[in-house]
């Protein structure tokens, strides 16, 4: 190989690797949710929410809903029963976002209680 040709690779590959780590990356080619449960769910059988709005590789809006015994389950997002349920849950974990800051708050005013001062004592040598 040429001299010049070992630098143009390497800057070849230098851009290569910088573009790379740029690029957006997508869940997956297709939809995630092929179908939707049909029943019911229980808000204290769940783990986690997560809601994913149409994408080029997905024309649907997606919601997924974790268990706590682990399993996945893709919710109908059409369904009024659902929207109830995703809305419980944002309000759940707001809450809770709420409840850590205000723990938080409240350890600081603890940590800057004025402490009681005890008189200066004079040396005596």
């Amino acid at each position: 190989m040429k001299k010049t040709g070992i630098p143009f690779l390497l800057g070849l590959i230098f851009l290569v690797l910088f573009g790379v780590q740029g690029a957006p990356i997508m869940r997956n080619d297709r939809c995630s949710c092929i179908s939707t449960r049909q029943g019911k769910i229980h808000p204290k059988a769940l783990k986690d929410i997560k809601q994913f709005a149409p994408s080029p590789s997905c024309g649907k809006t997606e919601i997924i809903a974790t268990m706590k015994n682990g399993n996945e389950e893709c919710l109908n997002p059409d369904s009024g029963y659902v929207k109830k349920v995703v809305k419980m849950w944002k309000e759940k974990v707001s809450q809770k976002k709420k409840q850590k800051k205000g723990g938080k708050q409240k350890m600081k005013t603890f940590l800057k209680a004025k402490r009681p001062q005890r008189p200066h004592q004079k040396k005596t040598t």
